[in-house]
């Protein structure tokens, strides 16, 4: 090397530091604060927060993530009969109405879980109730209805004298569907309550009934269960997580074998407060990321809508406040890392909004407007869009789906 007398300059100019640390993702970009006092600040650096937010959403538009895959459109009608649109292009102007059965149409009313599919499988189920579920793929239309669990076999023993006041039911909620790609296994999750309900108030006749099934007496204490389409059965979870009673559309997402839900700060039994929940598929152990005080207002009664989104591979919270008409977009840099949380957008105030619907592959959010159109918001342009569509007094929402005609996972009709 030929030698020179130029000095090596030992320090890196701040305007360069600060733009190579605005490329960084969310999690390396909150290592980085301990380096120094002035890096440790950046997320109250207004310069500094926009070129971060630019980075952000260009990577946005370069995700391969969700490559391949569609908007689906549901429009509620009457008697289960929803329409179904795939919605895709640049601007969503591909409209195609599919041929999307419910197999169980005439029996009951199902609920798409969560916000997107997995390999192409939705897993649809009856809400708020010990109901069917059926994991189906739309384009071979192949299905597989679940079986019971040993729970479901429980048996109620009530005095004669109490049976007309004392109802007992057997209440689930779904939490969690995803894929193992280790044993190449879908699995579910649900968290299993027992209600008794009585008329009388104080009723001393509660001491005397007797519940048991095929295996003897059991315990009246909730429980987590656990679905394998491998072994096509439930088994009982021995964990201790946080659970949703809730359990409303979009608070659940599957991102890379962990399945992850909100928990509201009102739950008498989740000490935890407002959080994450994060349930590693891989090795059946969870972590509880809590909810800062800045951004869990958004399950007050102020926040009429909450959606959790995968944006560039971080978990995003997004919630609609309707007395200000703003969305407020929130992502987490490190699962179990409560300070790893930052809010990144806040969007308004729209006024035309009448309820929001669901988040798109790069962020956009769809949502009906007072007018009864449906609408999105672009991210990039800061421009609303209309979908061409009316969805009238009807429930709409928007669901990620990629096709997948390739292989059903063991699923059969």
């Amino acid at each position: 090397m030929v030698s020179t007398n130029k000095k090596v300059r030992n320090f890196i100019p701040d305007d360069i530091s600060l733009s190579i640390l605005s490329k960084l993702p969310l999690k390396s970009l909150k290592r980085f604060e301990c380096v120094c006092k002035s890096w440790s600040l950046l997320i109250d650096n207004s310069y500094f927060m926009n070129k971060f937010r630019n980075n952000f959403l260009s990577n946005l538009r370069c995700c391969s993530y969700y490559d391949g895959s569609s908007i689906l459109l549901q429009i509620g009608k009457p008697n289960f009969k929803d329409d179904f649109y795939s919605l895709s292009g640049e601007r969503f102007e591909n409209k195609v109405k599919l041929d999307f059965s419910n197999p169980y149409a005439n029996q009951f009313n199902f609920q798409i879980f969560g916000v997107d599919s997995v390999n192409g499988i939705l897993c649809l189920h009856e809400y708020d109730a010990l109901g069917e579920i059926i994991l189906l793929n739309p384009a071979t239309q192949a299905f597989k209805v679940l079986p019971p669990s040993q729970v479901e076999s429980v048996e109620v023993s009530i005095p004669d004298d109490a049976r007309d006041f004392v109802d007992f039911y057997i209440v689930s909620n779904l939490h969690g569907f995803g894929y193992h790609r280790v044993i190449n296994d879908y699995k579910i999750i649900r968290y299993v309550r027992f209600d008794i309900e009585s008329s009388v108030e104080g009723d001393e006749h509660f001491e005397e009934i007797i519940y048991s099934n095929s295996l003897g007496k059991i315990s009246l204490e909730p429980l987590w269960e656990i679905y394998s389409l491998t072994s096509n059965s439930w088994r009982k979870l021995d964990v201790d997580m946080p659970f949703s009673s809730k359990c409303n559309e979009g608070t659940q997402v599957y991102i890379d074998e962990i399945c992850h839900w909100l928990c509201e700060k009102d739950e008498e039994d989740n000490p935890a407060g407002a959080c994450l929940v994060s349930f590693y598929l891989s090795n059946e152990v969870f972590l509880i990321t809590p909810i800062p005080s800045n951004l869990d207002d958004c399950f007050d009664v102020e926040a009429s809508w909450i959606n959790l989104a995968r944006l560039n591979e971080c978990i995003a919270l997004i919630s609609y406040h309707e007395p200000r008409t703003t969305f407020h977009i929130s992502i987490l840099g490190e699962i179990g890392k409560k300070e790893s949380w930052i809010n990144l957008f806040t969007i308004g105030p729209l006024s035309c909004v009448r309820c929001p619907i669901g988040v798109g592959t790069k962020g956009e959010l769809f949502f009906q407007r007072k007018d009864e159109e449906l609408a999105w918001f672009d991210l990039n342009t800061q421009m609303i869009e209309e979908l061409g569509y009316k969805a009238g007094d009807c429930c709409a929402r928007i669901i990620i789906y990629k096709v997948n005609i390739l292989t059903d996972g063991g699923i059969v009709n």
